[in-house]
């Protein structure tokens, strides 16, 4: 541990005594002390008791300005009136049905109307659910069994998804097909080919390779957790369109995390391109449980719509789940994003994550860091290098060491985000706290600067 990470440490161990007791008891029920692996931090994981707009506070008090958000869905921040108000309206009329509820209608009708191509959709109970159903969903419409995915994106925690994220192996322009997990069955190694981040030509070229097997290509287009917010280039997204509809291959988008967050109409408002089936997630729920996958009308009518008479199965794919389109969530996520319909909502939102971009850039280099900020519109991530980074494997070449240090200094002092997560930025997020999240990030830095020297 370097020196600077272990004088944050020292300051997250004086203020947060009760969440460190929390942790041994919490070890003894929940394997870690966590219900899921992405909140253990170490030393050992905060324990909250409240969220309220841009905050957060732990059991031990301490406020924080909230950078993960939820990981992203929590997009006009903790328990917004608009959505509390409608959920409360909702909870004594049931919850979980199993017949079809009426928001589910009028949250798939406002999916639709602002997603292009998505045509038809379907509800599950997450994003991650939501990726495993649209590419079993483009075998069953291909009656091809492997699938490509871009190196560094994290797509779910399905087994078919979790190869080639956060670990790589091979050639750059020729990555292997190597597990993010244990237990990942060497069949799925063998049906999944990867494809480099943002290298057009190699891409294409494996996809040629590789077309009359492919059902899909699986992209993330805004690059999400392992790239930190590293947007696919427009060429690059452009020619994968131009490939896969010459091969026949299915593209699917990703956009758990981008849908809704990059604009009303998700990430083709940054490349122009309209993919055949999309996965949601995060901000459809509105800060409740939901994915959807959906897409072309003629691949969903074929694959997903209920066959016509009980024996006639030829090509469609199970798709369920006891609280897929449950009430709550249906009636959170329209009441979300009538939110997210009001003039001038993203324009405000993009503006933050501008000025923070921009300004922790400026007070780096007046410090004396190489930092390289990725993001787009209101996501951010900070890596420490001096050239600027392309894909995965320039992020785990950077400074690492640098970068845990400041991201400990940050929840040390009073600004919550995991270690090497995107930052997401909310509605609720005011001036004041922009600038608090700059004037702490240069109290950080400067801390950190001190330690080397």
């Amino acid at each position: 541990m370097n020196k600077a990470r272990a004088f944050f440490e020292k300051q997250y161990l004086a203020r947060t005594k009760k969440s460190r007791q929390m942790y041994e008891e919490a070890k003894k029920y929940l394997a870690g002390g966590v219900p899921g692996g992405a909140r253990f931090r170490r030393p050992y994981p905060l324990y909250m008791r409240e969220a309220k707009g841009s905050k957060l506070w732990d059991i031990d008090g301490n406020e924080y300005i909230d950078l993960l958000m939820g990981a992203g869905p929590d997009i006009l921040g903790h328990s917004p009136l608009a959505v509390i108000a409608a959920v409360k309206e909702r909870l004594d009329k049931g919850t979980v049905m199993q017949v079809t509820a009426e928001y589910a209608v009028a949250l798939a009708r406002k999916i639709t109307q602002h997603i292009p191509g998505m045509e038809l959709l379907r509800f599950v109970n997450s994003g991650s659910e939501a990726v495993h159903i649209a590419l079993r969903a483009a075998r069953a419409f291909t009656g091809r069994d492997k699938y490509a995915k871009c190196e560094g994106n994290y797509c779910g925690q399905m087994d078919n998804v979790l190869v080639g994220g956060h670990v790589y192996g091979g050639p750059e322009g020729e990555p292997e097909s190597l597990p993010d997990s244990a237990g990942i069955p060497r069949a799925i190694l063998n049906d999944t080919i990867i494809i480099p981040w943002n290298n057009p030509e190699a891409a294409v070229s494996i996809i040629r390779k590789h077309a009359k097997e492919l059902s899909a290509v699986l992209m993330d287009p805004t690059g999400g957790i392992f790239l930190g917010g590293m947007p696919a280039d427009k060429a690059y997204v452009q020619a994968i369109r131009e490939v896969t509809e010459k091969e026949g291959v299915l593209l699917i988008f990703d956009e758990v995390i981008s849908g809704f967050r990059m604009g009303l109409s998700g990430a083709s408002s940054i490349s122009g391109v309209v993919p055949d089936l999309r996965s949601l997630g995060k901000i459809i729920g509105g800060g409740f449980p939901a994915g959807a996958y959906g897409g072309r009308r003629d691949i969903m009518e074929k694959v997903a719509t209920p066959p016509e008479s009980a024996t006639s199965h030829e090509q469609k794919i199970f798709s369920s789940g006891t609280f897929s389109g449950n009430p709550i969530s249906m009636i959170a996520g329209l009441a979300m994003i009538k939110e997210l319909e009001k003039p001038g909502f993203y324009e405000r939102l993009d503006g933050k994550g501008e000025r923070i971009r921009s300004g922790l850039l400026k007070m780096a280099g007046d410090i004396g860091f190489a930092i390289q900020v990725l993001g787009i519109r209101s996501i951010f991530t900070v890596h420490f290098s001096d050239r600027p980074l392309r894909n995965v494997r320039d992020i785990q070449k950077s400074d690492r060491e640098t970068a845990g240090a400041f991201y400990t200094g940050l929840v040390a002092n009073g600004v919550y985000i995991p270690d090497f997560h995107f930052a997401s930025l909310s509605a609720a997020h005011t001036d004041d706290d922009v600038a608090q999240v700059l004037a702490i990030s240069e109290k950080v830095l400067r801390e950190i600067k001190k330690q080397q020297s």
